[in-house]
């Protein structure tokens, strides 16, 4: 499959570019081409087209144009591959080839879902505080409660609606403060062991309710890290808080803390209900939530922020999970950062 008299700059378009002939078969193609498609390119050969694209509705598009010598283009969303490619076949009359075209529209349509989802998910969550809000102070105008304790207990659900409105706000500029680089880190030097222990008693009473077996698996003393503590504990939170509360009734949890070369990995594992696999890319996103209908609890920001908070600290954040069997959480923590 020789490139001889292509220039070199095909080499670095981003679009996927092909050369067939009449019979599919692949003259020439870029190196944009075999990353979209995944194929290796092999010199000895020339492959057909189908070969490369490995879908038939791609191939049926170059057919179509061999066929009537028409130009052709289509969107095409490769269900296997999760894929989204705008593809344009057009026929070349001096060298009776035909030029395929290849814009990989996948990453695209990613950040669009994500905007998609940022805005409903946002829409639903102020929605629900901001008409409880709106209900009963409209009943306290029109029709007061007479009783006092009564008149006391809707006011009492309006201040616990504005605060739940707060905290979703507070977060949301948090979050956006990570994702612009405008947070500081106050950094000191800290025994990530004690502030796991710390966290842990303060839970110890939310999983106590559930009859939660909550164990350590912390090594020697490990060394002390330069972090942010109340950002660290945030994650530390978050995370255990996560397992206890996707837990089933007598489940076990256990954080580990342990030394890495040359940093801490910190874990958190439970035996809950797990995630589903498809759903582990997008966890750490804004306002994702696995299931939304099984759980009406938080707004989907704790481990974007966490994400956040674990990068600013020049560390990683990854989940592992089986449904029905239960989820471990990674971090790590560099030493000396």
């Amino acid at each position: 499959m020789s490139d001889s008299g292509f220039p070199y700059l095909l080499s670095l378009i981003e679009d996927g570019i092909f050369v067939l002939d009449q019979r599919h078969e692949i003259h020439y193609m870029n190196d944009a081409a075999a990353r979209i498609f995944g194929f290796s390119v092999a010199r000895d050969r020339n492959p057909t087209f189908i070969e490369v694209v490995r879908d038939y509705e791609c191939d049926a598009l170059v057919k179509q144009c061999v066929d009537t010598g028409d130009a052709q283009s289509a969107s095409i969303k490769i269900r296997e591959k999760k894929q989204y490619l705008d593809i344009k076949v057009s026929p070349d009359a001096e060298s009776r080839n035909y030029i395929v075209i290849v814009k990989d529209l996948t990453e695209k349509r990613h950040l669009e879902e994500i905007r998609r989802d940022f805005i409903s998910n946002v829409s639903h969550e102020f929605r629900t505080p901001i008409s409880s809000i709106k209900l009963l102070s409209e009943t306290l105008i029109d029709s007061p409660p007479k009783d006092p304790v009564v008149h006391k207990d809707f006011l009492l659900k309006i201040n616990l609606e504005a605060d739940k409105l707060a905290h979703m706000t507070n977060e949301l500029t948090e979050l956006s403060m990570m994702e612009n680089k405008e947070a500081r880190l106050n950094k000191n030097s800290l025994n990530l062991n004690s502030l796991v222990r710390q966290v842990v008693q303060r839970l110890e009473a939310q999983s106590a309710k559930k009859s939660l077996v909550l164990s350590l698996d912390i090594e020697p003393p490990v060394p002390d890290l330069v972090i942010d503590q109340y950002r660290i504990e945030q994650v530390l939170l978050n995370l255990v808080y996560n397992a206890i509360k996707f837990t089933g009734h007598g489940g076990f949890i256990t954080i580990s803390v342990k030394k890495r070369d040359n940093e801490i990995m910190v874990s958190v594992s439970d035996t809950g209900i797990g995630i589903p696999r498809e759903e582990l890319p997008r966890i750490f996103e804004r306002f994702y939530k696995v299931n939304k209908a099984r759980d009406d609890e938080g707004v989907g920001l704790g481990l974007a922020i966490s994400r956040h908070i674990v990068a600013s600290h020049g560390g990683k954040i990854w989940a592992e999970s089986e449904e029905g069997k239960g989820s471990t959480f990674f971090f790590t923590l560099p030493l000396g950062a």
